[in-house]
């Protein structure tokens, strides 16, 4: 059998890769790829300093600091500890941690309730740690006739 080539068809075909190759080799050259330095980069959210702001009160020797804050997600439970510091017994450290509580969770930040309460002298220095990493400590001391659950929990 003799087959004929029909010349229409095979240019039209040509004509068609030629045209699919330009435009990916032109997406290729003038799409722009902006390369960012490492040293101009923003360092991870993880590095950034947390600052943890909280309410303060001292009532017969019993130190009160209630906030709230951020854990990663809605199944991250937050547990909070007090130690009497090595350096110096009369200083105190509240550690934070998160805890995993699940497995299947929605990957958002979720605000949670917290409050600590521990004996120490009116003039303890309190420092704290986020899941043993340092944490900045901005403690607001209460007005006289304000209390904690009104400031944490609002009524209304």
């Amino acid at each position: 059998m003799n087959y004929r080539i029909n010349t229409k068809v095979v240019t039209l075909v040509a004509l068609l890769v030629v045209v699919v190759v330009g435009l990916f080799v032109y997406t290729l050259i003038s799409t722009p790829s902006e390369v960012v330095p490492p040293e101009s980069q923003t360092p991870a959210p993880q590095d950034e300093e947390r600052i943890l702001t909280a309410r303060h009160q001292y009532v017969d020797g019993i130190h009160t600091i209630a906030g709230v804050t951020e854990v990663p997600t809605p199944c991250h439970k937050l547990v909070a500890e007090t130690f009497f510091t090595e350096e110096n017994p009369t200083d105190v450290e509240i550690r934070f941690n998160t805890l995993l509580e699940g497995e299947e969770c929605p990957s958002q930040p979720f605000e949670v309730p917290f409050r600590v309460s521990f004996e120490a002298g009116e003039n303890a220095v309190i420092s704290a740690t986020w899941n043993g990493g340092p944490v900045r400590l901005n403690l607001i001391p209460l007005q006289p006739g304000e209390t904690l659950e009104d400031e944490i929990y609002p009524k209304g």
